[in-house]
């Protein structure tokens, strides 16, 4: 049987927030449990542009392969390359941009699920971006929330922001130009911005409130968006995946190199989801989850999505 493509309709058509959000927990907690595997992303750079390896497996699924995509000044392409872990063969070649859109956003929903207070209904959005589309719409969907505000560095993309996603989620959210007043009201803040300087002051936050931290946006070390002082302060501080985060995580690393955090204080989100380690310890306890990404994720997906495919004969055969 010949390998097969998805393009970016295929997948929107077999895949939703609710699915990903399924599979990207089993993603974590598979890992955790030894029963699948992620490798670091790799990045090759050249004058023009770069191309970033992200490769995974999951034997239990019979399946490995990688995500890869380039970074040019025209713009990004996502891929996903499934093979079968039995025979190597391909498998198939999948539209990733939609993939990584979801399963970036269901990172977050996870963590916020394990990681929130049970009784926390506000949240703080940084960023109005397509990303934060998916980041708000996991979070919903995994902790029920009943006001959120949205802030960006145009009043008016907020704006716009609020109005469609109030209207898809049925919630209540506003736009806020300036969210300092905020930050000591809010039980979740969740960051999913290109910022290279932290977006607020520690200062400004209530410790006491028991706030969690989703930061999805610093995912390389010219990045971040949350102070240092904050991420030292952290009760619970967890990392979709130490090797990874140990790269990228330019949120985390300053205060690594300083010796005010150390790894063995760092937990990986999926021991919380299997159970091995507590997403907090109290509703006062300020958790913070780091979201890096990894292939594992986009491969779970990919599997999935691979096998609806061919239930739904979709796709279109590759000559290969």
């Amino acid at each position: 049987m010949s390998a097969i493509y998805l393009n970016e309709d295929d997948v929107k058509s077999l895949l939703n927030m609710n699915i990903a959000l399924d599979l990207t927990e089993e993603a974590f907690k598979s890992m955790s449990e030894g029963k699948s595997f992620n490798m670091a992303r790799q990045r090759m750079r050249i004058k023009k542009g770069a191309l970033h390896l992200l490769p995974a497996a999951i034997p239990y699924k019979n399946v490995i392969g990688y995500k890869a995509y380039t970074s040019f000044r025209s713009g990004l392409i996502f891929k996903v390359y499934l093979h079968c872990s039995e025979t190597g063969n391909l498998l198939a070649v999948i539209d990733a941009n939609e993939i990584g859109r979801l399963r970036t956003g269901a990172a977050s929903g996870i963590a916020t699920k394990y990681m929130a207070k049970k009784d926390a209904t506000t949240m703080l959005l940084y960023g109005a971006g397509s990303q934060s589309e998916t980041q708000l719409e996991a979070i919903v969907l995994a902790h029920k929330l009943s006001k959120v505000y949205v802030t960006s560095r145009k009043i008016e993309s907020a704006e716009a922001f609020a109005t469609k996603m109030s209207e898809k989620l049925n919630i209540d959210i506003k736009a806020v130009a300036d969210p300092k007043e905020l930050l000591s009201n809010v039980d979740i803040i969740t960051t999913v911005t290109t910022a290279n300087k932290p977006l607020f002051t520690h200062d400004d936050l209530n410790l006491d409130r028991g706030i969690h931290i989703n930061g999805a946006g610093s995912n390389s070390l010219i990045r971040a968006e949350i102070p240092e002082k904050t991420i030292e302060a952290a009760k619970v501080l967890a990392v979709d995946s130490k090797e990874v985060a140990e790269i990228e995580a330019g949120d985390l690393l300053p205060s690594l190199e300083k010796g005010r955090v150390h790894w063995n204080e760092i937990v990986e989100l999926g021991d919380i989801v299997a159970g091995t380690q507590k997403g907090r310890n109290s509703d006062k306890d300020m958790t913070i989850f780091l979201s890096q990404g990894m292939g594992l994720q986009d491969l779970m997906i990919a599997e999935y999505l691979y096998k609806k495919a061919l239930e739904n004969k979709l796709g279109t055969n590759l000559p290969f």
